[in-house]
């Protein structure tokens, strides 16, 4: 496994503390419905799941900064809400997890993002999506990159979150991405295929298998091929970093010499992935913004992967049971 000395470990772990980063990107409500199946429905062959309690947490690039939190940053969303029930809902979230909601702007004609998942048993039996794809209006725009710019003082890194629902799109990216990297912001990007392209000079950018395939128009089925994706995805978008999530592989890292590094997983036991990349990319993302070198987060958000996979439901990390597992395993 690889090594962080635990000198380096607690400095980067104390410096998350005083970092501020912005999430843009698609903002959704989780709803989560718990219960019991004992019997099957004799109007259609499917269970009757026998409600016994309901949950809400934020979703999508809530999710995002919602790990940002348990690690001890400072947040700000940059985000679109409808003005519905569902909105309200997220809203009250917000407040209750003190997150400044000034970037979360309300569009009439829009509904909220929800995904509703049915889970019996700890087994998800079924999800329900409430969902709008097309890209925002102008007018939603304009205001997210206003917001961006007032903010640029204001913040060590961004996060573009891209859930494919219509926030993150190739305007939006053009105006941001420049902007950041001209105020020395490193711009981390969660990807989703239908915006590969644009993607062009973000600092990181971290497909799944499946995006890498997509974006680099190679069938991936050895690691040769995944190699050769990553080289190419890296010169075409002009990055200078792809972050390769590879599931029970862990991860692989394409810096400067286009070499990968690769980073095993150190997952004990897999009950639900969903979410994961949202930590990866809030962990990856502060630990850079803290001093850490991308190979060292990389390896932090390694770890803290591995620990969320073990929960059920998109789920975060506590910034000190993450300490402590690095502390255990990483330390040289």
């Amino acid at each position: 496994m690889l090594k962080i000395e635990k000198d380096r470990l607690r400095l980067i772990f104390d410096a998350m503390l005083s970092k501020s980063i912005m999430v843009i990107g698609d903002l959704m409500l989780d709803e989560y419905i718990w219960g019991k199946v004992e019997r099957i429905s004799p109007e259609a062959p499917v269970p009757v799941v026998e409600v016994s309690s309901e949950l809400f947490k934020l979703g999508g690039s809530g999710n995002v900064a919602n790990n940002l939190l348990s690690l001890g940053a400072g947040v700000i969303i940059n985000a679109v809400k409808g003005n519905d029930r569902h909105g309200l809902i997220l809203q009250d979230i917000l407040e209750e997890m003190k997150i400044p909601d000034d970037s979360v702007f309300t569009d009439p004609k829009r509904g909220t993002t929800v995904k509703t998942r049915i889970i019996a048993h700890t087994q998800q039996v079924a999800r329900i999506d409430k969902e709008n794809k097309s890209l925002i209006s102008d007018t939603m725009l304009r205001k997210i990159v206003t917001s961006f710019r007032n903010s640029l003082k204001k913040i060590d890194a961004l996060i573009i979150s891209d859930y494919g629902k219509g926030v993150v799109s190739r305007r939006l990216l053009a105006q941001v991405v420049p902007l950041a990297r001209e105020n020395d912001i490193p711009v981390c990007v969660d990807t989703k295929e239908r915006n590969f392209p644009h993607y062009k000079k973000a600092t990181v950018i971290t497909p799944n298998l499946k995006e890498l395939s997509f974006g680099a128009g190679i069938k991936i089925e050895e690691y040769a091929d995944m190699v050769r994706a990553a080289r190419k995805v890296k010169a075409m978008l002009d990055c200078d970093m792809v972050l390769v999530t590879r599931g029970e592989h862990g991860m692989s890292l394409f810096g400067s010499d286009g070499d990968p590094i690769d980073i095993p997983t150190n997952a004990k036991a897999v009950y639900d992935v969903t979410g994961a990349g949202d930590t990866v990319i809030a962990c990856f993302t502060l630990a850079l913004a803290s001093g850490a070198t991308p190979k060292e987060s990389a390896i932090i958000a390694n770890m803290a992967a591995g620990l969320v996979v073990a929960e059920v439901g998109a789920a975060s990390v506590p910034r000190d049971r993450l300490y402590k597992a690095c502390m255990e395993e990483l330390s040289g």
